[in-house]
């Protein structure tokens, strides 16, 4: 009887000794992986169209002669269940008619609005520049519209403007 009771409790010991050394093998593995892991990195199967050197239609136009965007990867898209897809945001640099050069006025993170649109903004001391850009496909080409609305400070004392111009590769 004392036989019995000692190989069923030494059984129950060594099964319960066994199956908490292999959990503990499993976490040190799984836990050990998961630390040493390399970082993931996303891939970008193809930019967006909209990435590029965009230049105005208008050859005399004294508004915005030249916008260079980077909106990164055009595969890498939050979507929602309607389909409405808001892409990572991106950069602009606008150019804007002056003589001898055109003036640079720098780069600006983009940020996505409704509708496909991109909006940055440009702040000075004399006016506030909201820039908004989206391209459009018509008869084969793909254009961009830049629509940028100017803001002058009370003290400037000028009125404000908005421009809507547009542009191609």
């Amino acid at each position: 009887m004392f036989m019995t009771t000692f190989r069923q409790k030494t059984g129950r010991s060594a099964t319960a000794v066994l199956i908490a050394t292999m959990l503990a093998a499993f976490a040190f593995v799984f836990i050990g992986s998961t630390l040493t892991a390399a970082p993931a990195h996303a891939l970008c199967s193809g930019s967006s169209p909209a990435n590029g050197t965009w230049k105005n239609i208008d050859p005399n136009t004294n508004s915005v002669t030249k916008v260079v965007l980077d909106w990164g990867c055009a595969d890498q898209a939050l979507c929602d269940t309607s389909g409405h897809c808001v892409y990572p945001a991106g950069t602009i640099r606008v150019f804007g008619e002056c003589h001898p050069t055109d003036c640079d006025w720098g780069s600006r993170r983009t940020y996505a609005e409704n509708g496909g649109w991109e909006s940055a903004t440009y702040n000075y001391s004399w006016a506030t520049k909201s820039v908004w850009v989206k391209p459009y496909q018509y008869h084969g080409k793909t254009y961009l519209r830049v629509w940028v609305h100017t803001d002058f400070t009370p003290a400037d004392g000028r009125q404000d403007y908005t421009t809507d111009v547009w542009m191609l590769k």
